[in-house]
């Protein structure tokens, strides 16, 4: 009866459309959501028909499975609340007959393994004669870090779409009910504020790191304190404990957390200097082990206990679908520090480090107009496959898309400019990034060394030119000085420091002269989809994750960033190409670098000035305004419509008009945007379009104008006759 009661109770909530509301128990509370779909979209697709449905945000994509949208929701509660219950009740559920079997999820492939080039076929596809999925929705618990708080974390996979592929039918709910019973622990977590963050280290290396920790106390503010190995080890701060060095490493940043409320930690050595944690994801046919230092920053499980990453306590760790018994550890995975590694196999590469670390953020590198530069370096990561998608560059169009206030320099196939004799593509890269830039995409092939692609649709030519390779030789060589990007790299094994000490992604902190700040990128062989899925998931999207945890979600420190991108790529019910995708996503670089101005955005500037028809090559003028809610001073970029922009303009008091003026080459019509930044280098919105319609001018077709054209040193002495 109490259960019926309960069950009526929660009914009247959602009925009513209240958030959350107490129960008996003064610390049982109820959350409810309603989320609304609209109707799917049928779209036929050769043999198969694609469905999409407004409103979902990602898709439930199973290898040999129909691929149907689907949508992720997050809800975070306060550390020590016990999630009761979680249910998603379907409402509206209708449903249509189609004529053909929906479109199965692409083929999964890695580098090395062979890309089926052929299209499935429809006698081919065996979805059984049971409904897909059979509910609707799953759900799991975990805890970490989300908006620099720890917090235990619910997600919800809600599956709006069901297929009977025996009846030709799908099902769908046009709104789906969220229902999250919990209790409140009765006594706030509190934390010591000791120190934020925490640097591991050889002993050896602490005079090189010296400076860094003053740095960070004295310029930075931040609570800073340098533990050797070998205090670890021994239980100088707390008693050691754990099976080996690496786990009496994790205890130790979980009694850092509990004792001295430390956010960050830096881990500094390369695998011969500073243990690593292998793990064991078994994905199809590859049994690769390789390092995840997510394990170091994966303290605790939803239970608030330590996370072993043993949890069938048979020393092999992070286990999934592994060996003859197909053993499966418990992974939280969610990252309880903001974490980063520099993996340093001697103290002048220390010192190259901190020096360039101390340099980025005693210069406030995210003020700079160069910080607001992206570049971005793809071509076809799989020709020759049945979608006929230059994969790398569909992943840049959507970092691009993503990183809306940043202008892009696109070194790609499709442009020419990877394929180039004079200047080569190597020269193209070289170039876009010593011009300065803030980020850089790589998406394409890797190994430790080096990064490579394709031209489009040919297997058998790698770019960029004239090696067809771009060696992590190419990146110690760049002279970009201080203007020093954070590196997104979408390749296999290009972060795999255990193997290779000088790997490619290394390079670009080992770099004097220039190179990198910090880089995320893969330990390991990674794993993607073909065609536009690319970008659903596998590990290019878990590096479009960086870039929204940055520009959307507002991270404010590298390690943010990272963490961001992990925290947002987990769902429900992953499967081991997701697990290995988010254990793999290595980060070097300090954590606690701070890439972003703590200010609010500058307001929305007005919809630009100006004509609204001119003709080719005559200039015209422009102006727009904006106010800053802090009274900042600001710059101002405008998009011409053609690929081109005004650069930074500014800075100019809030409120003040900003002139910029543009000649285009080729009639059509564009539009024309204007965007602004404060002094802290945070970006507005972008302004409402101004269209313009260029024409060309009416041909001259006069004899004597066109000899005068011709001899244009004759031209030049009738001027000065004529001013005679």
């Amino acid at each position: 009866m109490k259960r019926f009661v309960t069950f009526l109770f929660v009914g009247i909530l959602v009925l009513s459309g209240l958030g959350a509301v107490a129960l008996q128990d003064e610390n049982t509370k109820v959350e409810t959501k309603s989320i609304n779909f609209s109707h799917p979209i049928v779209n036929e697709r050769n043999e198969f028909v694609k469905i999409s449905m407004p409103k979902t945000n990602s898709f439930l994509m199973r290898q040999n499975k129909p691929l149907l949208p689907s949508y992720i929701e997050t809800f975070t509660y306060q550390i020590g609340t016990i999630i009761n219950s979680v249910s998603c009740i379907p409402n509206d559920i209708q449903q249509q007959k189609i004529s053909k079997y929906i479109m199965p999820t692409p083929e999964a492939v890695s580098g090395g393994h062979i890309i089926n080039k052929d299209n499935k076929q429809v006698t081919t596809i065996d979805y059984g004669k049971d409904p897909y999925p059979n509910t609707w929705y799953t759900y799991d618990v975990g805890r970490g870090r989300y908006n620099n708080e720890p917090c235990v974390i619910v997600k919800l996979h809600i599956l709006p779409i069901q297929y009977n592929p025996a009846e030709g039918i799908i099902k769908w709910s046009n709104k789906m009910d969220i229902i999250i019973e919990y209790n409140e622990p009765k006594e706030p977590t509190i934390f010591n504020d000791n120190y934020d963050l925490v640097v591991i280290g050889p002993s050896e290396y602490s005079n090189e790191l010296a400076p860094l920790i003053t740095h960070k106390i004295d310029e930075m503010g931040v609570a800073t304190i340098f533990v050797s190995l070998t205090d670890i080890y021994n239980g100088v701060h707390f008693p050691a404990q754990g099976r080996d060095n690496q786990e009496k490493i994790k205890y130790f940043i979980k009694d850092a957390i509990e004792n001295w409320g430390a956010s960050y930690v830096l881990l500094v050595g390369g695998s011969d200097k500073l243990p690593v944690r292998e793990t064991h994801v078994k994905n199809g046919d590859d049994e690769e082990i390789f390092v995840s230092d997510l394990y170091y920053a994966d303290i605790y499980n939803e239970t608030d206990d330590f996370c072993s990453w043993d949890s069938n306590e048979n020393d092999v760790f992070g286990e999934y679908n592994w060996g003859t018994s197909h053993n499966y550890d418990e992974v939280d995975l969610y990252p309880d520090v903001y974490f980063g590694r520099l993996a340093c196999v001697n103290g002048g590469e220390v010192t190259t480090s901190v020096n360039k670390i101390i340099t980025y953020e005693t210069n406030k590198a995210y003020t700079k107009n160069w910080f607001n530069d992206l570049v971005v370096i793809g071509g076809d990561h799989a020709p020759g496959d049945s979608c006929a998608v230059p994969e790398e560059e569909f992943v840049n169009e959507k970092v691009m898309d993503v990183m809306g206030g940043f202008v892009p320099d696109k070194v790609w196939d499709s442009n020419g400019r990877l394929t180039g004799l004079l200047p080569t593509g190597v020269m193209e890269i070289n170039s876009a990034i010593n011009a300065g830039c803030g980020f850089i995409d790589f998406a394409g092939h890797g190994a430790t060394n080096v990064w490579a692609t394709h031209a489009y649709e040919d297997d058998e030519t790698w770019i960029p030119t004239p090696s067809g390779y771009y060696f992590n030789t190419k990146v110690k060589g760049l002279s970009n000085g201080d203007e020093l990007p954070i590196v997104i790299i979408g390749a296999c094994s290009t972060l795999k420091f255990n193997i290779d000490p000088d790997c490619f992604g290394w390079s670009f902190i080992l770099n004097n002269n220039g190179g990198g700040i910090a880089v995320c990128g893969a330990s390991g062989l990674d794993w993607f989809y073909l065609g536009e899925f690319v970008t659903e998931k596998g590990f290019e999207k878990i590096c479009i994750d960086a870039f929204e945890a940055f520009y959307d979600d507002g991270a404010m420190t590298f390690g943010e960033m990272w963490s961001g991108a992990v925290s947002d790529y987990i769902y429900p019910g992953m499967d081991a190409l997701d697990h290995k995708t988010v254990e793999e996503f290595q980060s070097f670089g300090d954590p606690s670098l701070k890439i972003r101005g703590d200010s609010q955005a500058p307001n929305k500037p007005m919809k630009p000035s100006g004509p609204a028809n001119g003709k080719v090559g005559t200039e015209y003028t422009f102006t727009t305004s904006t106010t800053d809610p802090e009274v900042d001073k600001v710059y101002y970029l405008f998009d011409w419509g053609d690929g081109t922009s005004s650069g930074w303009k500014g800075p100019y008091d809030s409120g003040d008009t900003c002139v910029a003026s543009n000649t285009w080459s080729t009639a059509g019509t564009y539009e024309i945007k204007a965007i602004a930044k404060d002094t802290n280098g945070v970006i507005s919105d972008w302004s409402e379009p101004l269209g313009i319609t260029i024409t060309k001018n009416r041909a001259v077709n006069n004899p004597f104008i066109n000899f005068l054209q011709q001899h244009p040193i004759l031209f030049q002495l009738l001027q000065r006759l004529l001013k005679l």
